[in-house]
């Protein structure tokens, strides 16, 4: 029993020397750097290796379209990294920036650098280990990279992976809303504009990180500890612009420039009952992918502007909501001239403190104050504000109607206008869009309760925020209702009144009428403040409008900046272009096709014909559902169908069924709307070449042709109403005489 103890004090007693020992040559080795037993300096050794904490970038999130198109997106790029220090070798091979002039000359070539600049960065500090090249030595392509490394001779130049943001569609694509993301000094995206910006967070995801131990040259050790903290990526964000509207728009901005000789231009398209902007943009513009920014300035939000006559709809829809508007009432349209009681203006045919004319002068006699809507009259507007409104109220309507205050949607940075209303002339002014300044913004949020049915709403464009991860919605946008500021009826009745002055004949908006559908309209013209003055030489040309018109979905507005022309309205094209377009995209119906429905039209679910008869087919559709029969191809079996089974099919619409697309007998396409042309190519897989926009007219090849895949063909469409084009003819003849 004591020879156990006794050796086991023994071991106890080695072990505590042992351990003693360890304790002494650690402590010895941590303070001193030399290894005990063999008195070896351990400090190249320690100077050799370090510990690394690397960020491992998460992925920042995609922007798309409405549609799921993907707007902007990360690519993965290559900075460069050039090593100096003349110890570094890769094995027994030297590694290092050999020659600093021959590496300068070759990544001059492919780095879009200048020479010398390269040549800066690799001797300016020849302490350096290793240098970097600045902004254009980042975000390298592929190819680029590639291209370097096999480049014979060069040495001592390696690449570590970083990101870009890509903007698919470059300026075309809102880039005042979208905004644009830039590497930091560290690498990373960051938002700095738009949306981009306003949601960096949601987008940028969270970084992980990667630590480990490498020695000098950047080897990571055997056996040591390496830790990983994935990364966890952003959220993908879906916006409500229509990539097809959008560019729509942007053609409609290229075009004012070119035919109208604009400046500037700026517009939207929203969607009335639920806020969405469809489109949103402005010229000129930049491109996010090269940022070349002139103006940072959203010209639809941070430019306040005096609008002008859009703003007498708010006068009009005051007096309607008071019950105080009769349309077949009359006022003298000749110069408004006024005194004042305090503050507030009244009609003076003797002395006055000043005179309110109409546009270019124009009087029309005694009239019906619905014509001074349809006539865009200053005195109409002004006679409304002091016989029937009252300025206390009309400035009521005004708060109610959101002018002067940020709209506060989704990020959009906001200049909220300055509102002018003390003096007599300020007051009056502010009727027909002058003297005062709004956004755009807050137009197209005051006229939804106009083309709506009077409750304002507010327009947005984010319409989701996304986990692509789980596909867990994160964020959903949706329609908010800011007030109502004005009664159904009131609407109503403002539609009605609108519709007139596009469809009379005298009506200032009747050069924006187009075939394919009925709009409403206000048109605006205002002068440019310069300095404490008008820009004598310039003006703002605007319309804002809506459609289809007995139940108006959609409104756009635009406007621009050019010499001003009284007739500045009749030169309508690209705005027209832009209606007609937008009409066809959003499936609004046509009014070529509308004029020939009646109260007998039926809606009804289409069968599912694939596989039937052709004969079975025609017979169904003709006489239970009373559509126009559209047969593509000879054969005797349906093998596609439009619509689809399942969708909505209308009485005296157009259906297509194919049996056959080897060999098909060409149809006769005038009548014909560019959807119905677009459907007909879609099923028969015939390259159908189209020209303009409106109702087709002429095609190269004759009805009967028999045509394939192989063959080309050309239909034209009618750009512009002949009618409407001679009434503008001799308006303006008529104007000069």
């Amino acid at each position: 029993m004591n020879k156990s103890n006794n050796r086991l004090k023994i071991v106890y007693f080695l072990a505590l020397t042992f351990v003693l020992v360890c304790i002494v040559n650690v402590f010895i080795v941590s303070i001193f750097k030399v290894h005990v037993r063999s008195n070896t300096s351990l400090e190249p050794y320690i100077e050799s290796v370090s510990l690394v904490s690397e960020k491992i970038y998460a992925k920042r999130g995609n922007i798309y379209d409405t549609n799921g198109q993907i707007v902007a997106q990360d690519e993965r790029t290559y900075d460069i990294i050039c090593y100096l220090d003349d110890s570094r070798k890769i094995g027994n091979k030297e590694d290092f920036v050999k020659d600093p002039l021959f590496t300068a000359q070759v990544l001059a070539v492919y780095l879009d650098m200048d020479q010398a600049d390269i040549y800066y960065y690799l001797t300016y500090n020849p302490n350096l280990y290793q240098t970097e090249l600045g902004l254009k030595g980042r975000n390298l392509s592929e190819e680029t990279k590639d291209a370097i490394e096999n480049y014979e001779g060069l040495q001592g130049i390696g690449f570590k992976e970083s990101n870009r943001r890509i903007y698919n569609q470059g300026k075309n694509f809102a880039p005042y809303l979208i905004g644009f993301a830039q590497s930091d000094e560290q690498g990373k995206l960051v938002g700095k504009m738009g949306l981009e910006y306003y949601l960096n967070d949601e987008l940028s995801g969270i970084d992980g990180k990667h630590i480990y131990q490498q020695d000098k040259y950047g080897y990571i050790l055997n056996g040591m500890k390496e830790e990983i903290y994935p990364a966890t990526n952003g959220y993908d964000v879906y916006t409500t612009i229509d990539t097809s509207i959008q560019q729509a728009l942007q053609t409609a901005f290229d075009d004012v420039e070119s035919q109208n000789n604009a400046s500037k231009a700026w517009g939207a398209v929203v969607e009335i009952e639920s806020g969405k902007i469809l489109a949103w943009g402005q010229t000129p513009s930049f491109d996010p992918n090269v940022l070349d920014i002139e103006n940072y300035n959203n010209m639809g939000s941070q430019v306040p502007y005096e609008p002008g006559s859009v703003m007498k709809s708010f006068i009009y829809a005051a007096a309607m909501d008071l019950d105080v508007y009769n349309g077949t009432a009359t006022f003298d349209s000749s110069p408004y001239c006024y005194l004042s009681n305090g503050n507030n203006p009244y009609r003076s045919y003797g002395s006055n403190l000043g005179c309110i004319s109409n546009a270019a002068g124009k009087t029309w006699g005694t009239i019906e104050l619905d014509y001074g809507l349809i006539y865009s009259s200053n005195v109409a507007t002004s006679t409304l504000l002091s016989d029937y409104v009252g300025t206390d109220r009309y400035s009521e309507y005004l708060e109610k109607f959101g002018f002067f205050q940020n709209v506060e949607t989704d990020g959009i940075g906001e200049v909220p206008g300055i509102k002018h209303y003390t003096w007599p002339s300020e007051k009056l002014s502010l009727t027909y869009g002058q003297g005062s300044s709004v956004t755009m913004l807050q137009l197209l949020q005051a006229y939804t309760a106009i083309f709506g049915n009077g409750e304002m709403v507010k327009p947005y464009y984010i319409d989701k925020i996304v986990d692509s991860d789980s596909n867990e919605i994160i964020y959903l946008g949706n329609r908010t209702v800011v007030s109502k500021p004005i009664k159904e009826s009131t609407a109503r009745q403002m539609q009605a009144l609108l519709e007139r002055v596009v469809s009379d004949k005298a009506g200032t908006a009747k050069y924006y009428a187009v075939d394919e559908v009925d709009i409403i309209a206000k048109t605006g013209t205002s002068e440019i403040v310069e300095g404490s003055g008008y820009n004598s030489d310039d003006s703002i040309t605007s319309v804002m409008l809506a459609f289809p018109a007995n139940n108006p979905q959609y409104m756009i507005y635009f406007a621009y900046v050019s010499p001003y022309d009284y007739y500045n309205h009749t030169f309508s094209t690209p705005i027209k272009d832009l209606i007609r377009r937008t009409a066809i995209l959003t499936d609004v119906g046509y009014k070529a096709n509308q004029n020939q429905i009646n109260n007998t039209i039926t809606k009804d679910v289409m069968p599912n014909l694939v596989g039937k008869s052709s004969y079975e087919a025609i017979d169904l559709l003709k006489n239970e559902y009373n559509t126009d029969v559209v047969v593509i191809g000879n054969g005797d079996k349906v093998l596609k169908q439009y619509p689809e089974n399942g969708e909505d099919v209308y009485s005296k619409s157009k259906t297509f069924i194919v049996t056959d697309t080897d060999n098909i007998e060409l149809p006769d396409f005038t009548g014909w709307t560019r959807k119905e042309v677009i459907i007909y190519w879609r099923l028969s897989n015939i390259a159908i070449q189209m020209e303009d926009y409106g109702v087709a007219y002429e095609q190269s090849l004759p009805k009967g042709t028999i045509v394939n895949k192989y063959s080309e063909i050309i239909v034209k469409f009618k750009n512009i109403d002949s009618k409407v084009e001679t009434e503008i003819k001799q308006d303006i003849q008529e104007d000069e005489e």
